[in-house]
């Protein structure tokens, strides 16, 4: 998997490419830590590229979404694709998470 980032004032975005399995947990981990500063609040991760990703994924991204939190900070899921959207909502992170759509995100939707 390949990750790139992109820092805007307090943001931070995490390009994701690729599967996301247990077997790049240590990378997202580590660029987790380097992107987490005082600074950063928010952290979204755009899943557009991303093809699949496995339980171990979605038990990572609860945990730095739990993490996140402690501190006072957030984090969003963005742009999955269609595989990736129904793995997420079976696993009901979309309910934890908030998840960006293209134009739309779900605490928009949820204030309708």
């Amino acid at each position: 998997m390949k990750i790139t980032q992109e820092v805007q004032d307090r943001k931070v975005t995490l390009k994701l490419e690729g599967n996301f399995t247990y077997t790049q947990r240590k990378a997202f981990q580590e660029v987790m830590r380097t992107v987490t500063t005082d600074q950063v609040e928010h952290i979204i991760i755009d899943l557009s590229q991303v093809v699949f990703l496995d339980s171990a994924a979605l038990g990572l991204l609860m945990i730095t979404h739990r993490q996140l939190q402690a501190e006072r900070r957030t984090l969003s899921l963005a742009y999955p694709q269609p595989t990736v959207r129904q793995i997420i909502e079976l696993a009901n992170l979309h309910k934890t998470i908030p998840m960006i759509e293209f134009g739309v995100s779900s605490l928009a939707k949820k204030s309708a």
